[in-house]
């Protein structure tokens, strides 16, 4: 009886370790980081961030409708434009992966292999890979931002119907996405490059995927501070309020992702194991760990951001945003 209960528990156990939607999962954050960050923040703002914002106390329902708006508006905008632009780069980098002497300089080829047998093994080289396919959200967190601005009014009156605000629809956003021939050969030209190899080489174990995503938070908060203070579309008396929500969310979420990411060590080395046992004779399973390593810090900064966050940004946000105004005597002087 006992043997059987064993028994009972290691088929659970494995079951989950080498279920074919973990795996499929973490396959699609290591293949795809950047999408995959984008998704899990269009479904979190969906579900987590709205009706967070909008129960927070004591704060005006205005302030609390434009900050909804932000949210909505930047994770649609982010999914849109990664989707779009991450697609080719992530071909090209697999085209690269899976023939890299067509792609890549031999000494390229020795200096990140690093003793590995194969190139893809080689941490180094998977974080030269990493630099493109992670690096895509920073290189969008501008145009994003920029757009997040342009679009934040519509998606507000669409969100809440206000007969008062202007129901001018915005102008067609049209975004073309085209894998090029040459794209595969352009990385691997910037592969070749020393500096991205002796780069890739030095943080090889580093937590490279927590801080290039708050870096691309830092960069696109920065940006939106900075637009949305010279928008003519946003109410004067809602940008202080809505930029220090921004800053508070961002600090926090940055803060506390890093915090909680380095609490989770202890579980993250048990679940790499337990994931590694159940999936020992997968040819993936290298894959399914890099996905590991990708996924858990989206999904912390994820929740942080969307789920808790919000109701002490927005409250906190229109305090000190209010306190910032000059009040209507000294405007008056």
């Amino acid at each position: 009886m006992k043997t059987n209960s064993i028994d009972k528990k290691t088929i659970s156990f494995n079951g989950f370790y080498n279920s074919s939607a973990l795996k499929k999962g973490l396959s699609f954050a290591e293949s795809n980081g950047a999408l995959f960050a984008s998704s899990t923040a269009l479904v979190l703002s969906a579900t987590l961030r709205p009706p967070a914002i909008l129960a927070t106390p004591k704060t005006d329902t205005e302030n609390k409708k434009i900050a909804c708006a932000k949210a909505v508006t930047s994770t649609i905008l982010d999914f849109g434009i990664t989707f779009l632009i991450s697609l080719p780069v992530v071909k090209a980098v697999n085209r690269i992966n899976k023939n890299p002497e067509k792609y890549l300089k031999k000494e390229t080829i020795d200096n990140l292999k690093e003793g590995a047998e194969i190139l893809t093994d080689s941490k180094a080289y998977t974080l030269a890979n990493q630099l493109f396919k992670l690096g895509i959200g920073v290189a969008i967190a501008v145009p994003k931002a920029i757009l997040n601005v342009m679009g934040m009014p519509y998606i507000s009156s669409t969100l809440f119907k206000d007969k008062k605000e202007p129901q001018n629809n915005p102008k067609n956003l049209t975004f073309k996405g085209r894998e090029k021939n040459g794209l595969s050969s352009f990385i691997g030209k910037i592969m070749d490059k020393k500096s991205v190899q002796k780069f890739s080489i030095k943080h090889a174990d580093s937590n490279f995927p927590m801080h290039i995503n708050a870096v691309k938070d830092s960069l696109a908060t920065s940006v939106f501070i900075g637009v949305i203070s010279e928008s003519k579309n946003i109410k004067d008396e809602r940008k202080k309020p809505l930029i220090y929500n921004s800053v508070i969310s961002t600090g926090l979420s940055i803060i506390s992702g890093y915090i909680l990411d380095s609490a989770a060590k202890k579980p993250e080395e048990k679940f790499i194991q337990k994931l590694t046992e159940a999936n020992k004779n997968d040819p993936n399973l290298k894959k399914y760990i890099d996905g590991f390593k990708i996924a858990k810090p989206v999904l912390i900064l994820g929740i942080m951001y969307y789920g808790i966050i919000p109701v002490i940004s927005t409250f906190f946000g229109e305090r000190i945003g209010k306190n910032s105004q000059p009040s209507k005597k000294t405007r008056l002087e």
